[in-house]
């Protein structure tokens, strides 16, 4: 990753630096032909005042002269001709001779600049209308040159200049970049080695935020978070464990027992059945624990069939309460149904939840108490199904494990269960893509609310439900 990095650290300095050694030399460039071009048109305007002079001409003569014999330093980059309408030369500068000829220069009425190249130099050409009186009797015209040699050497060595620059300043990237990429990743193998650090028995371990940079700190913060979740995880998982062990355990070890005083001695058909009959009930539990566990890991799995329509609440409660009617009654507690809503939902799954929270109430609530299904508008169009009971209730230290598997809440009553059941309604509404809530006051009841959302293909989120 450093050796990528650095590579693009040093392709971007070399690419600016190629963009902005390239405009300055495009800019240099411009600057001297606006400039040369701004030359000749001062010639240009000096040679028109000059030839209107009585001895103007005679004046420029003298000037050439002297340029050819070298006098005139400073003007020997400028040739000038003047040629009459025939192309005949009226006068020129020696050095002009030989070298551009007449017909180079751009044709009467073209005032634009011409570049020419000639015996290894290279010109600027350019043709003038003389405008004194003389000089428009006789049609002159003048044809001005620029030696552009300076220029061009000027040009060709500020081209070698940036060559040398951009060569040393790859020279000077390559070493820099790698200090500098290096220094910047410091902080990331730092926490990498922070992470590395932490175990399985270490999932209590948090990195400081201030051992970073600030840029760093949304990713320590995640990091954290999700150490929190896996810590959490793996505690819940351990207690899992744990719990699946000791609740397997009993059974078995019932099961071990009755067989192992079964056979210390001969017994009579009739003993024998009672045994057999006190074993039926051991295996119904290990049955049940089973079938309870196979259903959360097929609801983990994710990957369910439901077959989801639209289901009359009021009717499908009715169904299940008048399932548990009879024990209700026997147990002295109303069971008492004001649903009125309809949502969708898996038929035998709702039922099951339903029958699970229905279950739990009636284990829980004294004689002559009342279980009560209602239901109600949740938030974004959602339905909301309520069991309440008036029974011993439980205390909020307990609320947040309530549908964790084998959780159990220690109270006076004697039922006994397996501890999955509300872990399986939990399981059901997250495969409705909803939510389920427990609300209670100890010594007053507790009420668990299903929250369906307003089609399966919607989740109910802690905000929509309050």
């Amino acid at each position: 990753m450093a050796h990528n990095l650095a590579v693009l650290y040093i392709v971007s300095i070399l690419v600016g630096f190629a963009l902005c050694a390239s405009l300055l030399y495009l800019k240099l460039v411009q600057h001297l032909n606006d400039s040369a071009t701004e030359q000749l048109q001062t010639e240009i305007t000096s040679v028109r005042a000059l030839v209107g002079t009585p001895s103007g001409l005679n004046a420029i003569k003298q000037v050439m002269q002297a340029e050819t014999r070298g006098e005139d330093a400073a003007s020997t980059c400028i040739l000038m001709r003047i040629v009459d309408g025939d192309g005949s030369v009226v006068v020129d500068c020696p050095n002009m001779r030989g070298v551009i000829p007449a017909t180079a220069f751009p044709p009467p009425g073209d005032t634009r600049s011409k570049r020419y190249k000639a015996d290894g130099g290279n010109y600027l050409l350019r043709s003038a209308r003389l405008s004194d009186p003389l000089s428009e009797a006789q049609g002159w015209r003048l044809q001005i040159a620029m030696d552009l040699t300076e220029h061009d050497h000027l040009v060709r060595t500020y081209r070698i200049y940036l060559v040398l620059f951009g060569f040393g300043a790859f020279l000077f990237g390559i070493p820099s970049s790698y200090i500098v990429v290096k220094r910047g990743l410091r902080p990331l193998n730092e926490l990498s080695s922070s992470i590395k650090t932490i175990t399985g028995s270490r999932l209590n371990t948090r990195l400081e935020a201030a051992r970073f940079p600030s840029e760093m700190h949304p990713v320590v913060e995640s990091v954290n978070a999700m150490m929190a979740r896996l810590e959490s995880s793996f505690q819940r998982l351990s207690h899992y464990s744990g719990d699946l062990a000791h609740e397997l355990r009993t059974p078995i070890n019932n099961l071990m027992l009755e067989a192992e005083i079964a056979l210390s001695q001969e017994r009579s058909p009739q003993q024998y059945q009672e045994i057999i009959s006190s074993s039926l009930t051991e295996y119904e539990r290990l049955a049940a624990v089973i079938d309870k566990l196979l259903f959360l890991a097929r609801a983990d799995n994710e990957k369910n069939d439901l077959l989801f329509e639209k289901l009359d609440a009021g009717a499908e409660v009715e169904e299940v309460v008048d399932y548990f009617s009879d024990e209700a009654s026997a147990a002295g507690i109303s069971l008492v149904s004001r649903v009125d809503a309809s949502f969708w939902g898996d038929r035998t799954l709702f039922r099951r939840a339903l029958s699970n929270l229905i279950s739990n109430a009636l284990a829980y609530t004294p004689a002559g108490g009342e279980v009560t299904i209602s239901s109600s508008n949740g938030s974004n169009g959602g339905v909301e199904i309520n069991v309440a009971d008036t029974g011993c209730g439980i205390y909020s230290e307990h609320l947040p494990f309530l549908f964790d598997r084998f959780y159990r809440v220690k109270s006076g009553s004697q039922h006994s269960g397996t501890g999955l059941g509300l872990a399986i309604v939990k399981a059901i509404m997250e495969m409705h893509n909803g939510d389920v809530s427990a609300l209670s006051r100890p010594g007053h009841g507790t009420t668990v609310t299903l929250h369906f959302p307003q089609h399966p293909s919607l989740k109910v989120t802690a905000e929509e439900r309050g």
